[in-house]
Protein backbone atom coordinates (compact mmCIF):
# COMPACT_ATOMS: atom_id res chain seq x y z
CA UNK A 1 0.00 0.00 0.00
CA UNK A 2 1.49 2.85 -1.00
CA UNK A 3 2.39 6.20 0.99
CA UNK A 4 -0.59 8.32 -1.02
CA UNK A 5 -3.01 5.70 1.01
CA UNK A 6 -1.57 6.71 3.99
CA UNK A 7 -2.20 10.53 3.46
CA UNK A 8 -6.01 9.80 2.37
CA UNK A 9 -6.47 8.29 5.46
CA UNK A 10 -5.25 10.99 7.90
CA UNK A 11 -7.26 13.83 5.54
CA UNK A 12 -9.62 11.51 6.15
CA UNK A 13 -9.48 11.19 9.95
CA UNK A 14 -9.07 15.62 10.02
CA UNK A 15 -12.26 15.66 7.93
CA UNK A 16 -13.75 13.37 10.48
CA UNK A 17 -12.75 14.98 13.29
CA UNK A 18 -13.86 18.90 11.95
CA UNK A 19 -17.43 17.65 11.10
CA UNK A 20 -18.03 15.99 14.32
CA UNK A 21 -16.96 19.38 16.28
CA UNK A 22 -18.84 21.21 13.73
CA UNK A 23 -21.91 19.13 14.78
CA UNK A 24 -21.19 18.90 18.64
CA UNK A 25 -20.86 23.25 18.03
CA UNK A 26 -23.76 23.46 16.22
CA UNK A 27 -26.22 20.93 18.51
CA UNK A 28 -24.87 22.76 21.55
CA UNK A 29 -25.90 26.16 20.13
CA UNK A 30 -29.62 24.51 19.12
CA UNK A 31 -29.82 23.30 21.77
CA UNK A 32 -32.65 24.90 23.75
CA UNK A 33 -34.80 23.42 26.47
CA UNK A 34 -37.41 22.06 23.54
CA UNK A 35 -34.84 19.85 21.79
CA UNK A 36 -33.52 19.00 25.47
CA UNK A 37 -36.61 17.85 25.87
CA UNK A 38 -37.58 15.83 23.00
CA UNK A 39 -33.86 14.16 23.28
CA UNK A 40 -34.99 13.27 27.12
CA UNK A 41 -38.12 11.63 25.85
CA UNK A 42 -36.70 9.32 23.32
CA UNK A 43 -34.34 8.49 25.85
CA UNK A 44 -36.19 8.62 29.05
CA UNK A 45 -35.46 5.16 29.61
CA UNK A 46 -32.78 2.33 28.44
CA UNK A 47 -35.08 0.95 26.37
CA UNK A 48 -36.11 3.44 24.42
CA UNK A 49 -32.81 4.65 24.12
CA UNK A 50 -32.14 1.28 22.53
CA UNK A 51 -34.67 1.32 20.16
CA UNK A 52 -33.64 5.00 19.21
CA UNK A 53 -30.19 3.65 18.54
CA UNK A 54 -31.99 0.57 16.48
CA UNK A 55 -33.81 2.96 14.19
CA UNK A 56 -31.02 5.86 13.82
CA UNK A 57 -28.35 2.94 12.78
CA UNK A 58 -30.91 1.32 10.34
CA UNK A 59 -31.52 4.85 8.65
CA UNK A 60 -28.11 5.74 8.19
CA UNK A 61 -26.68 1.95 8.28
CA UNK A 62 -23.50 3.41 10.60
CA UNK A 63 -23.27 2.33 14.13
CA UNK A 64 -20.11 4.05 14.24
CA UNK A 65 -21.86 7.05 13.30
CA UNK A 66 -24.61 6.14 15.72
CA UNK A 67 -22.29 6.55 18.78
CA UNK A 68 -20.29 9.08 17.29
CA UNK A 69 -23.67 10.95 17.36
CA UNK A 70 -24.27 9.59 21.36
CA UNK A 71 -20.81 10.59 22.25
CA UNK A 72 -21.56 14.43 20.58
CA UNK A 73 -24.88 14.45 22.59
CA UNK A 74 -23.23 14.00 26.40
CA UNK A 75 -20.58 16.16 25.25
CA UNK A 76 -23.25 18.75 24.56
CA UNK A 77 -25.13 17.86 27.35
CA UNK A 78 -28.06 16.74 25.52
CA UNK A 79 -27.93 13.63 26.60
CA UNK A 80 -27.02 11.59 29.97
CA UNK A 81 -24.46 8.86 30.20
CA UNK A 82 -27.32 6.52 31.11
CA UNK A 83 -29.42 7.32 28.23
CA UNK A 84 -26.65 6.76 25.71
CA UNK A 85 -25.75 3.19 27.16
CA UNK A 86 -28.99 2.40 25.90
CA UNK A 87 -28.80 4.55 22.70
CA UNK A 88 -24.65 2.35 22.37
CA UNK A 89 -27.29 -1.25 22.95
CA UNK A 90 -29.92 -0.42 20.47
CA UNK A 91 -27.06 0.73 17.72
CA UNK A 92 -25.12 -2.41 17.61
CA UNK A 93 -28.47 -4.03 16.98
CA UNK A 94 -29.15 -1.46 14.11
CA UNK A 95 -25.88 -2.39 12.17
CA UNK A 96 -27.45 -5.64 11.56
CA UNK A 97 -29.77 -4.32 9.16
CA UNK A 98 -27.00 -3.56 6.30
CA UNK A 99 -26.35 -7.71 6.22
CA UNK A 100 -29.97 -8.49 6.11
CA UNK A 101 -30.91 -5.40 3.59
CA UNK A 102 -29.88 -3.38 0.35
CA UNK A 103 -27.65 -1.18 2.06
CA UNK A 104 -29.27 2.54 2.42
CA UNK A 105 -25.83 4.27 1.04
CA UNK A 106 -25.84 7.87 3.52
CA UNK A 107 -22.63 8.20 2.18
CA UNK A 108 -23.46 9.16 -0.88
CA UNK A 109 -26.07 11.67 0.21
CA UNK A 110 -23.16 13.04 2.80
CA UNK A 111 -21.65 15.92 0.12
CA UNK A 112 -25.12 16.63 -0.63
CA UNK A 113 -25.70 17.42 3.29
CA UNK A 114 -22.79 19.12 3.92
CA UNK A 115 -23.38 21.58 1.14
CA UNK A 116 -27.23 22.13 2.22
CA UNK A 117 -25.93 22.88 5.33
CA UNK A 118 -23.26 24.99 4.34
CA UNK A 119 -26.26 27.21 2.49
CA UNK A 120 -27.72 27.39 5.62
CA UNK A 121 -25.18 28.48 8.20
CA UNK A 122 -23.55 30.82 5.61
CA UNK A 123 -26.34 32.45 4.46
CA UNK A 124 -29.25 32.83 6.75
CA UNK A 125 -29.56 35.03 9.70
CA UNK A 126 -32.39 33.21 12.10
CA UNK A 127 -29.88 31.58 14.74
CA UNK A 128 -32.42 28.09 14.86
CA UNK A 129 -32.03 27.55 10.93
CA UNK A 130 -28.14 28.83 10.78
CA UNK A 131 -27.53 26.27 13.48
CA UNK A 132 -29.11 23.67 12.24
CA UNK A 133 -27.16 24.12 9.23
CA UNK A 134 -23.88 23.84 11.23
CA UNK A 135 -25.11 20.44 12.26
CA UNK A 136 -25.85 19.12 9.10
CA UNK A 137 -22.95 20.32 7.64
CA UNK A 138 -20.78 18.37 10.30
CA UNK A 139 -22.88 15.16 9.72
CA UNK A 140 -22.21 15.81 6.26
CA UNK A 141 -18.47 16.22 6.72
CA UNK A 142 -18.42 13.26 9.68
CA UNK A 143 -19.50 10.79 6.76
CA UNK A 144 -17.35 11.87 4.32
CA UNK A 145 -14.41 11.58 6.46
CA UNK A 146 -15.18 7.92 7.36
CA UNK A 147 -15.77 6.97 3.41
CA UNK A 148 -12.51 9.02 2.81
CA UNK A 149 -10.90 6.65 5.59
CA UNK A 150 -12.80 3.47 4.17
CA UNK A 151 -12.06 4.31 0.69
CA UNK A 152 -8.31 4.64 1.70
CA UNK A 153 -7.80 1.36 2.92
CA UNK A 154 -9.85 -0.46 0.11
CA UNK A 155 -6.78 -1.73 -1.65
CA UNK A 156 -6.57 -4.14 1.35
CA UNK A 157 -9.96 -6.56 -0.19
CA UNK A 158 -7.53 -7.18 -2.84
CA UNK A 159 -4.17 -7.84 -0.86
CA UNK A 160 -3.40 -11.72 -0.83
CA UNK A 161 -2.13 -11.62 2.53
CA UNK A 162 -5.55 -9.64 4.14
CA UNK A 163 -7.16 -12.39 2.54
CA UNK A 164 -5.05 -15.05 4.02
CA UNK A 165 -6.06 -13.73 7.50
CA UNK A 166 -9.45 -13.64 6.72
CA UNK A 167 -9.26 -17.87 5.35
CA UNK A 168 -7.16 -18.94 8.19
CA UNK A 169 -8.97 -17.99 11.55
CA UNK A 170 -9.90 -20.79 13.48
CA UNK A 171 -8.57 -19.60 16.82
CA UNK A 172 -11.35 -17.33 18.69
CA UNK A 173 -8.59 -15.11 19.95
CA UNK A 174 -7.16 -14.52 17.20
CA UNK A 175 -9.92 -13.91 14.78
CA UNK A 176 -10.99 -11.76 17.35
CA UNK A 177 -8.13 -9.75 16.69
CA UNK A 178 -8.12 -9.71 13.51
CA UNK A 179 -11.62 -8.65 13.33
CA UNK A 180 -11.36 -6.22 15.64
CA UNK A 181 -7.86 -5.17 13.22
CA UNK A 182 -10.03 -4.78 9.87
CA UNK A 183 -12.88 -2.84 11.36
CA UNK A 184 -10.73 -0.43 13.32
CA UNK A 185 -8.49 0.18 9.99
CA UNK A 186 -11.98 0.07 7.29
CA UNK A 187 -13.71 2.00 9.74
CA UNK A 188 -16.67 0.05 9.45
CA UNK A 189 -18.27 -3.06 10.82
CA UNK A 190 -20.46 -2.97 7.83
CA UNK A 191 -18.01 -2.84 5.47
CA UNK A 192 -15.94 -5.23 7.07
CA UNK A 193 -18.73 -7.91 7.22
CA UNK A 194 -19.56 -6.95 3.61
CA UNK A 195 -16.07 -8.38 2.79
CA UNK A 196 -16.45 -11.43 4.93
CA UNK A 197 -19.83 -12.62 3.27
CA UNK A 198 -17.72 -12.16 -0.32
CA UNK A 199 -15.33 -14.37 1.03
CA UNK A 200 -17.76 -17.03 2.70
CA UNK A 201 -19.77 -16.73 -0.78
CA UNK A 202 -16.89 -18.13 -2.03
CA UNK A 203 -15.97 -21.24 0.32
CA UNK A 204 -13.06 -19.19 1.33
CA UNK A 205 -14.41 -19.52 5.22
CA UNK A 206 -16.69 -21.47 7.36
CA UNK A 207 -19.67 -19.73 9.84
CA UNK A 208 -17.47 -21.04 12.77
CA UNK A 209 -14.51 -18.91 11.75
CA UNK A 210 -16.73 -15.95 10.88
CA UNK A 211 -18.25 -16.49 13.94
CA UNK A 212 -14.88 -15.48 15.84
CA UNK A 213 -14.07 -12.46 13.32
CA UNK A 214 -17.71 -11.29 13.69
CA UNK A 215 -17.08 -10.69 17.02
CA UNK A 216 -14.07 -8.73 16.37
CA UNK A 217 -15.89 -6.82 14.26
CA UNK A 218 -18.17 -4.94 17.17
CA UNK A 219 -14.70 -4.38 19.29
CA UNK A 220 -13.51 -2.79 16.31
CA UNK A 221 -15.99 -0.32 15.27
CA UNK A 222 -15.02 1.13 19.02
CA UNK A 223 -12.37 3.43 17.34
CA UNK A 224 -14.66 5.83 16.15
CA UNK A 225 -16.10 6.44 18.68
CA UNK A 226 -12.84 6.88 20.81
CA UNK A 227 -11.57 8.88 17.76
CA UNK A 228 -14.86 11.38 18.60
CA UNK A 229 -14.24 11.07 22.31
CA UNK A 230 -10.45 13.05 21.71
CA UNK A 231 -10.81 16.43 23.16
CA UNK A 232 -14.30 16.01 24.74
CA UNK A 233 -15.84 16.47 28.49
CA UNK A 234 -15.17 13.30 30.47
CA UNK A 235 -18.31 12.31 30.14
CA UNK A 236 -18.20 11.80 26.13
CA UNK A 237 -15.00 10.10 27.13
CA UNK A 238 -17.74 7.84 29.07
CA UNK A 239 -19.60 7.31 26.81
CA UNK A 240 -17.07 5.52 24.62
CA UNK A 241 -15.67 3.50 27.74
CA UNK A 242 -18.81 2.42 27.87
CA UNK A 243 -19.06 1.28 23.90
CA UNK A 244 -16.18 -1.27 24.39
CA UNK A 245 -17.14 -2.43 27.70
CA UNK A 246 -20.14 -3.56 25.99
CA UNK A 247 -18.79 -5.17 22.86
CA UNK A 248 -16.23 -6.75 24.86
CA UNK A 249 -17.90 -8.21 27.66
CA UNK A 250 -20.77 -9.26 25.12
CA UNK A 251 -17.78 -10.87 22.52
CA UNK A 252 -16.55 -12.66 26.68
CA UNK A 253 -20.13 -14.09 27.25
CA UNK A 254 -21.04 -14.90 23.50
CA UNK A 255 -17.83 -16.87 23.16
CA UNK A 256 -18.40 -18.49 26.35
CA UNK A 257 -21.61 -19.83 26.10
CA UNK A 258 -21.26 -20.87 21.98
CA UNK A 259 -18.81 -23.09 23.41
CA UNK A 260 -21.63 -25.10 25.66
CA UNK A 261 -24.57 -24.39 23.28
CA UNK A 262 -24.74 -25.19 19.60
CA UNK A 263 -25.21 -22.08 17.89
CA UNK A 264 -23.95 -22.66 14.75
CA UNK A 265 -26.42 -25.71 14.09
CA UNK A 266 -29.04 -23.11 15.27
CA UNK A 267 -27.86 -20.62 12.75
CA UNK A 268 -27.68 -23.06 10.07
CA UNK A 269 -31.19 -24.38 10.37
CA UNK A 270 -33.08 -21.49 9.88
CA UNK A 271 -30.58 -19.55 6.90
CA UNK A 272 -30.99 -20.21 3.76
CA UNK A 273 -27.97 -22.49 2.31
CA UNK A 274 -26.18 -19.37 1.68
CA UNK A 275 -22.89 -18.48 3.48
CA UNK A 276 -23.87 -14.45 3.23
CA UNK A 277 -27.33 -15.24 4.82
CA UNK A 278 -26.22 -17.59 7.55
CA UNK A 279 -23.15 -15.02 8.46
CA UNK A 280 -25.98 -12.02 8.33
CA UNK A 281 -27.71 -13.72 10.86
CA UNK A 282 -24.88 -14.98 13.27
CA UNK A 283 -24.02 -11.15 13.26
CA UNK A 284 -27.96 -10.54 14.33
CA UNK A 285 -28.13 -13.16 16.78
CA UNK A 286 -24.65 -12.02 18.12
CA UNK A 287 -25.67 -8.05 18.50
CA UNK A 288 -29.45 -9.19 19.76
CA UNK A 289 -28.24 -11.75 22.31
CA UNK A 290 -25.22 -9.38 24.27
CA UNK A 291 -27.86 -6.70 24.21
CA UNK A 292 -30.58 -8.99 26.15
CA UNK A 293 -27.91 -9.91 28.13
CA UNK A 294 -26.18 -6.79 29.05
CA UNK A 295 -29.70 -4.70 29.44
CA UNK A 296 -30.09 -5.72 33.03
CA UNK A 297 -27.00 -4.19 34.17
CA UNK A 298 -26.99 -1.04 31.71
CA UNK A 299 -26.44 1.28 34.73
CA UNK A 300 -23.77 -1.01 36.14
CA UNK A 301 -21.72 -0.36 33.00
CA UNK A 302 -22.49 3.63 33.34
CA UNK A 303 -21.12 3.17 36.66
CA UNK A 304 -17.70 1.44 35.83
CA UNK A 305 -17.46 3.67 33.02
CA UNK A 306 -17.56 6.78 35.40
CA UNK A 307 -14.84 5.08 37.74
CA UNK A 308 -12.36 4.25 35.20
CA UNK A 309 -12.82 8.07 33.63
CA UNK A 310 -12.80 9.56 37.21
CA UNK A 311 -13.41 13.25 37.90
CA UNK A 312 -15.28 15.62 37.12
CA UNK A 313 -15.22 18.68 34.26
CA UNK A 314 -14.69 22.39 35.63
CA UNK A 315 -16.79 23.62 33.09
CA UNK A 316 -19.62 21.70 33.93
CA UNK A 317 -19.07 22.04 37.29
CA UNK A 318 -19.58 26.18 37.23
CA UNK A 319 -22.78 25.51 35.46
CA UNK A 320 -24.68 24.48 38.64
CA UNK A 321 -25.69 26.00 41.41
CA UNK A 322 -23.44 25.87 44.02
CA UNK A 323 -25.94 27.45 47.15
CA UNK A 324 -29.18 26.60 46.01
CA UNK A 325 -30.56 23.20 47.12
CA UNK A 326 -33.88 22.79 44.96
CA UNK A 327 -34.93 19.22 46.83
CA UNK A 328 -33.59 20.65 50.42
CA UNK A 329 -36.98 22.44 52.14
CA UNK A 330 -35.57 25.37 54.54
CA UNK A 331 -36.77 28.17 56.17
CA UNK A 332 -37.53 31.12 53.73
CA UNK A 333 -34.85 33.36 55.19
CA UNK A 334 -31.87 30.63 55.01
CA UNK A 335 -33.59 30.48 51.39
CA UNK A 336 -33.08 34.01 50.70
CA UNK A 337 -29.28 33.70 51.98
CA UNK A 338 -28.30 31.06 49.55
CA UNK A 339 -30.24 33.27 46.71
CA UNK A 340 -28.05 36.45 47.60
CA UNK A 341 -25.22 33.54 47.55
CA UNK A 342 -25.76 32.65 44.25
CA UNK A 343 -26.75 36.04 42.90
CA UNK A 344 -23.38 37.39 44.37
CA UNK A 345 -21.20 34.46 42.44
CA UNK A 346 -22.97 36.01 39.43
CA UNK A 347 -22.01 39.50 39.94
CA UNK A 348 -18.24 37.83 40.27
CA UNK A 349 -18.59 35.94 37.08
CA UNK A 350 -20.04 39.42 35.58
CA UNK A 351 -17.46 41.30 36.90
CA UNK A 352 -14.93 38.99 35.74
CA UNK A 353 -16.22 39.10 31.83
CA UNK A 354 -16.26 42.42 31.84
CA UNK A 355 -12.64 43.10 32.74
CA UNK A 356 -11.72 40.33 30.34
CA UNK A 357 -13.29 41.65 27.67
CA UNK A 358 -11.39 44.58 28.29
CA UNK A 359 -8.88 43.33 27.74
CA UNK A 360 -9.02 41.61 24.79
CA UNK A 361 -10.11 44.73 23.48
CA UNK A 362 -6.66 45.88 23.90
CA UNK A 363 -4.91 43.07 23.02
CA UNK A 364 -6.77 40.25 21.68
CA UNK A 365 -6.76 36.87 23.48
CA UNK A 366 -8.69 33.96 21.76
CA UNK A 367 -8.27 32.08 25.13
CA UNK A 368 -9.78 34.83 27.43
CA UNK A 369 -12.38 34.92 24.76
CA UNK A 370 -13.31 31.58 25.37
CA UNK A 371 -13.37 31.98 29.00
CA UNK A 372 -15.93 35.25 28.18
CA UNK A 373 -18.12 32.66 26.36
CA UNK A 374 -18.20 29.98 29.22
CA UNK A 375 -18.98 32.63 31.49
CA UNK A 376 -21.47 33.90 29.36
CA UNK A 377 -22.95 30.64 29.74
CA UNK A 378 -22.74 30.46 33.35
CA UNK A 379 -24.05 33.80 33.87
CA UNK A 380 -27.46 32.79 31.76
CA UNK A 381 -27.35 29.12 33.42
CA UNK A 382 -27.46 31.14 36.57
CA UNK A 383 -30.29 33.59 35.85
CA UNK A 384 -32.36 31.03 34.61
CA UNK A 385 -32.42 28.73 37.66
CA UNK A 386 -31.96 31.70 40.17
CA UNK A 387 -35.56 32.53 38.31
CA UNK A 388 -36.46 29.44 38.63
CA UNK A 389 -35.95 28.68 42.05
CA UNK A 390 -37.39 32.12 43.56
CA UNK A 391 -40.62 31.56 41.46
CA UNK A 392 -41.37 28.19 43.37
CA UNK A 393 -40.25 29.87 46.47
CA UNK A 394 -42.72 32.83 45.74
CA UNK A 395 -45.55 30.07 46.27
CA UNK A 396 -45.36 29.50 49.55
CA UNK A 397 -47.17 31.84 52.43
CA UNK A 398 -44.81 34.56 53.21
CA UNK A 399 -45.26 38.05 54.39
CA UNK A 400 -44.85 41.14 51.94
CA UNK A 401 -41.61 42.22 53.79
CA UNK A 402 -39.67 38.34 52.70
CA UNK A 403 -42.01 38.72 49.57
CA UNK A 404 -40.19 42.37 48.29
CA UNK A 405 -37.15 40.97 48.68
CA UNK A 406 -37.13 38.04 46.52
CA UNK A 407 -39.07 39.69 43.58
CA UNK A 408 -36.20 41.93 44.17
CA UNK A 409 -33.69 39.85 43.08
CA UNK A 410 -35.76 38.28 40.65
CA UNK A 411 -34.65 41.76 39.24
CA UNK A 412 -31.36 41.32 40.28
CA UNK A 413 -30.69 38.44 38.65
CA UNK A 414 -32.63 39.93 35.46
CA UNK A 415 -30.41 42.77 35.14
CA UNK A 416 -26.75 40.93 35.76
CA UNK A 417 -27.97 38.72 32.72
CA UNK A 418 -28.44 42.05 30.77
CA UNK A 419 -25.06 43.19 32.00
CA UNK A 420 -23.81 39.69 30.82
CA UNK A 421 -25.05 40.48 27.27
CA UNK A 422 -23.62 43.79 26.72
CA UNK A 423 -20.47 42.23 28.30
CA UNK A 424 -20.60 39.49 25.28
CA UNK A 425 -21.64 42.34 23.01
CA UNK A 426 -17.81 44.33 23.68
CA UNK A 427 -15.96 41.15 23.51
CA UNK A 428 -17.29 40.45 20.07
CA UNK A 429 -16.32 44.48 18.93
CA UNK A 430 -12.93 42.89 19.99
CA UNK A 431 -12.29 39.92 18.05
CA UNK A 432 -14.20 42.25 15.50
CA UNK A 433 -11.29 44.63 15.88
CA UNK A 434 -8.42 42.18 15.79
CA UNK A 435 -10.28 40.31 12.88
CA UNK A 436 -10.15 43.50 10.86
CA UNK A 437 -7.04 45.12 12.54
CA UNK A 438 -8.64 48.25 13.44
CA UNK A 439 -6.62 50.58 15.05
CA UNK A 440 -8.28 53.26 17.62
CA UNK A 441 -6.98 56.85 18.58
CA UNK A 442 -5.30 57.87 21.61
CA UNK A 443 -7.81 59.95 22.50
CA UNK A 444 -10.00 57.49 22.09
CA UNK A 445 -8.25 55.19 24.14
CA UNK A 446 -8.07 58.01 27.07
CA UNK A 447 -11.79 57.96 27.07
CA UNK A 448 -12.27 54.24 27.33
CA UNK A 449 -9.80 54.13 30.25
CA UNK A 450 -12.07 56.91 32.22
CA UNK A 451 -14.86 54.96 31.14
CA UNK A 452 -13.39 51.18 32.60
CA UNK A 453 -12.50 53.17 35.76
CA UNK A 454 -16.30 53.96 36.38
CA UNK A 455 -17.25 50.16 35.70
CA UNK A 456 -14.40 49.66 38.55
CA UNK A 457 -16.35 52.06 40.46
CA UNK A 458 -19.35 50.36 40.36
CA UNK A 459 -18.85 47.05 40.76
CA UNK A 460 -16.47 47.46 43.59
CA UNK A 461 -19.32 49.41 45.49
CA UNK A 462 -21.35 46.54 44.70
CA UNK A 463 -19.20 44.40 46.58
CA UNK A 464 -17.98 47.41 49.84
CA UNK A 465 -19.49 46.60 53.50
CA UNK A 466 -19.89 50.13 53.87
CA UNK A 467 -23.02 52.07 54.44
CA UNK A 468 -25.81 51.22 52.02
CA UNK A 469 -27.15 54.29 51.38
CA UNK A 470 -23.85 55.99 50.66
CA UNK A 471 -23.13 53.47 48.47
CA UNK A 472 -26.32 54.17 46.55
CA UNK A 473 -25.61 57.59 46.84
CA UNK A 474 -22.11 56.94 44.81
CA UNK A 475 -23.24 54.23 42.37
CA UNK A 476 -25.98 56.77 41.03
CA UNK A 477 -23.04 59.50 40.47
CA UNK A 478 -21.29 57.56 39.23
CA UNK A 479 -23.98 56.28 36.47
CA UNK A 480 -24.57 60.31 35.91
CA UNK A 481 -21.05 60.48 35.18
CA UNK A 482 -20.88 57.75 32.61
CA UNK A 483 -24.14 59.10 30.99
CA UNK A 484 -22.51 62.41 30.93
CA UNK A 485 -19.23 61.34 29.58
CA UNK A 486 -20.73 59.34 27.00
CA UNK A 487 -22.80 61.80 25.20
CA UNK A 488 -19.78 64.06 25.12
CA UNK A 489 -17.59 61.42 24.32
CA UNK A 490 -19.83 60.88 21.19
CA UNK A 491 -19.80 64.12 19.86
CA UNK A 492 -15.78 64.32 20.34
CA UNK A 493 -15.79 61.20 18.60
CA UNK A 494 -17.88 62.28 15.35
CA UNK A 495 -15.65 65.84 15.26
CA UNK A 496 -12.59 63.31 15.12
CA UNK A 497 -14.06 61.17 12.48
CA UNK A 498 -14.64 64.05 10.65
CA UNK A 499 -11.71 65.49 10.47
CA UNK A 500 -10.08 61.96 9.42
CA UNK A 501 -8.71 61.41 13.33
CA UNK A 502 -10.78 58.20 13.32
CA UNK A 503 -11.27 55.65 11.22
CA UNK A 504 -14.91 55.38 10.24
CA UNK A 505 -15.63 51.58 10.90
CA UNK A 506 -13.56 51.66 14.21
CA UNK A 507 -15.57 55.01 14.71
CA UNK A 508 -18.58 52.77 14.21
CA UNK A 509 -17.26 50.10 16.23
CA UNK A 510 -16.45 52.60 19.06
CA UNK A 511 -20.02 54.05 19.31
CA UNK A 512 -21.74 50.87 19.30
CA UNK A 513 -19.84 50.30 22.72
CA UNK A 514 -20.61 53.37 24.32
CA UNK A 515 -23.52 51.91 24.19
CA UNK A 516 -22.38 49.02 25.75
CA UNK A 517 -21.15 51.37 28.62
CA UNK A 518 -24.25 52.84 29.17
CA UNK A 519 -26.53 50.17 29.55
CA UNK A 520 -23.93 48.16 31.75
CA UNK A 521 -23.61 52.00 33.67
CA UNK A 522 -27.53 51.65 34.31
CA UNK A 523 -28.22 48.09 35.26
CA UNK A 524 -25.72 47.93 38.04
CA UNK A 525 -27.14 51.37 39.27
CA UNK A 526 -30.69 49.64 39.24
CA UNK A 527 -28.17 47.03 40.94
CA UNK A 528 -27.14 48.58 43.67
CA UNK A 529 -30.59 50.57 44.30
CA UNK A 530 -32.41 47.01 44.34
CA UNK A 531 -29.96 45.21 46.23
CA UNK A 532 -28.72 48.41 48.77
CA UNK A 533 -31.83 49.44 49.58
CA UNK A 534 -33.03 45.87 51.33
Amino acid sequence: MSISYLFSLLGGLAIFLFGMDLMSTGLELLAGKKLHSIIARLTSSTRRGIVVGLVVTAIIQSSSATTVMAVGFVNAGLMTLQQAVGVIMGANIGTTVTGQLVALNITQSAPVMAFIGFILFKFTNKNAIKHSGEVLMGLGLLFMGMEIMSTSMSPLRENPTFVHWMTTMTHPVLGVFIGALVTAVIQSSSASLGILQAIANKGLIGLHASMFIICGFNIGTCINSVISAMGSSKNGKRTAVVHILFNVIGTIVFLILANLIPVEAFILKFSKDLPAAQIANMHTLFNIFTTAILLPFSNSLANLATNLIRGTDPELEDLSLKYINFKKSQDAMIILTDVRAEATRMLEVAKENFFLSIDIFNEYDEKKHKQILHNEEIINYLNSNITKYIIDVLKRPMDEHLTSYFTGYLRIVRDLERVGDHTKSIAEYSQISHERELTYSSECQEEMELLNSYMDQLYETLEEEHEKGQRKIIMRAIDESVEKDVAFFRNRHLERMKSGICDPESGLIYEKMLSNYERISAYLKNIGKLALGR
